[in-house]
């Protein structure tokens, strides 16, 4: 099939979604239902999505484009679990509107940008990699045991083994200093993975297979998904990378139903149903950030949610705790103006937990539709670290930029507080293998030379 036919089945398909919805589900409420119009508007995503050269960030825009399709899914079965009033079209119209700007900044970028071309050799044996870790990889590769257990130590137990409901609890925890840099814990899935992959024998990659489900098992110990889905993406693109080419193959089928088995698996275990079919209790088992995205659009308009500051909130995130004191500001008190808290209460003033409803959730209550403009930037940018990808030739820059879009991509539904709180941290990190570097050269400089 060519590529245009491909793209016009696409668009059509696209454009009965609405139909195929209303003969399926059969609900007479005609407001449960996206609009032909919400539907029209995702042929221009899908036709920059075939103008794309770049693969990886064809895949981005994929997974933000099949967000919508979860989020409609989700609020489709839900409501025949709980049949509260929810008005879905505006909701996806205005997401729509954010993908088609989030698409056209990715072309923007991509239309002017030279896409390597590779070998036969590269093709086959995959892209070779300057190794510039050293000793500091073993660092990296240790730093979930040094996680656990200082989790243990501070919290006295790991809540996703309590075998109850631990959503009211989990954020409540004194979790210790090193608790923070979580983020590190992902950093070393990719190179335990790298370690797999590289690995000759059928023992030695048994071993370190070992080590990496249990490394995924122990940054899921707080009950928390972010890890082990950035994790999950970051090995995914890295996998690609090193093979030299994104292309779908049977691993990227087990990695796509992985993920999705165990962020399903986590959210009933955290609620102390492992056994209970999730199907039962809350429809589809994803997308409920895309449905609290839509009430919010139900009964909020931009700049009325209470205490909401997503450039404060953001910043706050971001920036150090100490340099914020020096500047006279309180960098817990400016978190707490982000999304997850202040969209916490918006339907239940009882509820503890913070609610994430994704980065078009957060630009479209904070600025309107002059967050198009912020979209279009994300876009840019996301082509940009795209291209980087794909050029680059050190370990350390690999593992890192893998890291790095396998959490932007989770922006699709995640808060952008915690999004720059991890950029934050990995900054650190790279700052002190930089240093490391530096000393390093310093000394092999200085050592004398052989005669």
């Amino acid at each position: 099939m060519s590529r245009n036919i491909l793209m016009l089945v696409c668009c059509t398909l696209a454009q009965l979604t609405p139909l195929a919805y209303k003969s399926i589900f059969g609900y007479n409420e005609y407001y449960i239902y996206p609009s032909m119009m919400s539907h029209t508007m995702l042929i221009i995503p899908i036709v920059v999505l075939f103008l794309l050269k770049n693969r990886y960030s064809k895949a981005f825009l994929i997974i933000w484009i099949a967000w919508l399709y979860v989020g409609e899914l989700k609020i489709l079965t839900y409501f025949a679990i709980n049949p509260y009033y929810i008005s879905m079209d505006e909701g996806c119209i205005v997401y729509t509107v954010f993908l088609i700007f989030l698409s056209l900044g990715m072309l923007l970028h991509d239309a002017n940008t030279y896409i390597p071309v590779l070998s036969e050799e590269v093709r086959t044996v995959g892209r070779p990699f300057y190794n510039d870790l050293a000793w500091f990889e073993y660092i990296i590769l240790a730093f979930p045991l040094i996680w656990i257990l200082d989790f243990v130590r501070n919290v006295g137990f790991i809540p996703i083994l309590s075998g109850g409901d631990v959503t009211d609890t989990m954020y409540g925890l004194t979790y210790g200093y090193i608790y923070n840099f979580g983020f590190f814990n992902c950093l070393s899935a990719v190179l335990l993975y790298d370690k797999f992959l590289k690995s000759t024998g059928r023992g030695g990659k048994l071993i370190w297979l070992v080590m990496l489900v249990m490394a995924m098992l122990i940054m899921s110990a707080d009950s928390k998904r972010l890890y082990l889905l950035v994790s999950l993406l970051a090995i995914f693109v890295y996998d690609k990378l090193m093979a030299g080419e994104l292309t779908i193959d049977r691993k990227t089928i087990i990695m796509l139903f992985s993920g999705v088995f165990l962020y399903v698996l986590l959210q009933n275990i955290r609620l102390g149903n492992a056994t209970e079919s999730p199907f039962q209790r809350d429809g589809f088992p994803l997308g409920a950030e895309f449905r609290e995205y839509v009430r919010a659009v139900n009964e909020f308009k931009p700049g009325e949610i209470p205490g909401y500051d997503l450039a404060a909130s953001t910043v706050g995130a971001f920036v150090n705790s100490f340099l914020l004191r020096l500047a006279g500001f309180d960098k817990s008190e400016l978190v707490h103006k982000d999304s997850a808290y202040s969209f916490m209460k918006l339907f239940d003033e009882e509820n503890t937990l913070g609610i994430r409803t994704g980065l078009t959730s957060e630009l479209y209550f904070a600025y309107g539709f002059y967050g198009l403009i912020v979209i279009t930037c994300f876009g840019w940018l996301i082509s940009y670290l795209s291209y980087r990808l794909v050029w680059v030739t050190k370990k350390s820059t690999l593992v890192f930029l893998s890291t790095v879009y396998g959490l932007l991509v989770l922006t699709v539904f995640g808060q952008s507080s915690v999004t720059v709180g991890c950029l934050c941290v990995l900054l650190y990190l790279y700052g002190l293998l930089a240093l490391v570097k530096q000393l390093s050269r310093r000394l092999t400089d200085t050592q004398p030379s052989m005669p």
